[in-house]
């Protein structure tokens, strides 16, 4: 058996929309192997996002299946749909998101000792990742403290934090300049490698798209 991080088969989503119903997706269907690094681009208002939210549980699908480690996950019970949010799924965004009242080591240990890991040991971990991340000298600031590009590199590792199986990323590096943009981008793609995690990354740069391992086009509600 293939070793898919995520694997959507027959996706489809429709929403009600001034008493009509309208379809972002019909048969949509796409892999994501382990240690894989995929782009999915499209026009604005392509369902990009969308996809992105179904793939990682934010919400269900109108039919098809999401399966996340081989596992089918889209007819889960709400609880244990958020555990695996928790842990099997790493989420960053255009916008970091951080909370501002707290460090930078604080914001990446929350959610392990959410997700049940003693406050001691979770601190030790942010702390490696962080430094993985070229911001070990940073541990104590807060985000209003850090450049834009260090705030994003908090945020990923953030979501790498509670070892997720797979990465889902809206723009991740939709808010900063080209320079900065490059190094945080290889710098999540040399997580992503070096920890065999799936990721699919949602980008308007074609210039970064094309340094991943596949490019997908999301376009009238397939992909090719």
């Amino acid at each position: 058996m293939n070793n898919f991080m995520l694997r959507v088969e027959g996706l489809e989503k429709s929403f009600k929309q001034a008493g009509q119903s309208l379809t972002v997706f019909k048969d949509l269907s796409l892999q994501v192997a382990e240690g894989e690094i995929v782009a999915l681009v499209g026009q604005s208002g392509s369902g990009k996002s969308t996809l992105l939210q179904l793939a990682g549980l934010l919400d269900t699908p109108t039919s098809g299946s999401v399966w996340i480690d081989n596992q089918p996950v889209s007819t889960l019970p709400e609880k244990k749909r958020t555990a695996m949010r928790s842990h099997d799924i790493g989420f960053i965004y255009q916008f970091h998101h951080l909370l501002p009242e707290f460090t930078a080591l604080e914001n990446v240990a929350m959610p392990a000792i959410i997700a049940g890991v003693k406050y001691k040991r979770a601190c030790e971990k942010a702390a490696q990742y962080l430094q993985d991340l070229g911001l070990g000298h940073r541990l104590t600031h807060r985000p209003a403290q850090l450049s834009g590009g260090e705030q994003q590199r908090v945020a990923i590792a953030r979501a790498l934090i509670n070892d997720p199986k797979l990465i889902l990323a809206d723009e991740p590096t939709g808010n900063l300049d080209p320079e900065t943009s490059d190094i945080v981008f290889n710098l999540l793609m040399e997580q992503v490698r070096i920890r065999r995690i799936g990721a699919l990354i949602a980008t308007h740069n074609h210039d970064l798209a094309d340094e991943m391992d596949r490019v997908l086009v999301l376009e009238n509600g397939t992909v090719f």
